[in-house]
């Protein structure tokens, strides 16, 4: 009897393809993926309730699964989804964002490192201000827990 060689499985990450409906260009296109392909988007951000990306993390890292990397090809949890990446590798940070009332813009640290919004929002691939409003609308005294997904071997 052969044994056949077990497809890996996959963790799901999907990528919007136009703007939120709580984003001012609610949408518009966001060009994620030819961002991606560009290298002008390195990392998504995720919220990591319960620790599940870290779980998610570890089966990628030891090899089980891959990261398959989607957009919706219509509305959001209401149409097909359309694979356009996959990664075998990736990174994984862990990020907190604060905006308090006194901040002109969020302060945020990977890794209990204090990193740029700029730099962070550009490996995103958002300006700033779009960056700013996707995570936070317009509350202030606010606080974002979650990680950074690594497309490629870049690191805070």
């Amino acid at each position: 009897m052969q044994h056949q060689k077990s497809e890996k499985k996959k963790v799901v990450v999907t990528l919007c393809r136009v703007f939120p409906v709580t984003h001012s260009l609610a949408g518009k296109p966001t060009e994620f993926e030819g961002k991606l392909k560009e290298h002008k988007k390195i990392h998504t951000i995720r919220y990591n309730k319960n620790g599940v990306w870290d779980k998610r993390y570890k089966d990628i890292a030891s090899g089980k699964k891959y990261l398959s990397v989607r957009e919706w090809t219509g509305r959001p949890y209401n149409s097909e989804q359309r694979e356009f990446a996959r990664y075998e590798k990736i990174g994984l940070q862990h990020i907190t964002m604060t905006y308090g009332s006194d901040d002109t813009i969020p302060k945020v640290w990977v890794d209990n490192k204090k990193v740029s919004i700029h730099e962070v929002a550009k490996n995103d691939g958002l300006s700033v201000e779009d960056f700013v409003e996707w995570f936070f609308g317009n509350n202030k005294e606010n606080v974002f827990e979650g990680v950074v997904i690594h497309f490629t071997s870049f690191r805070y």
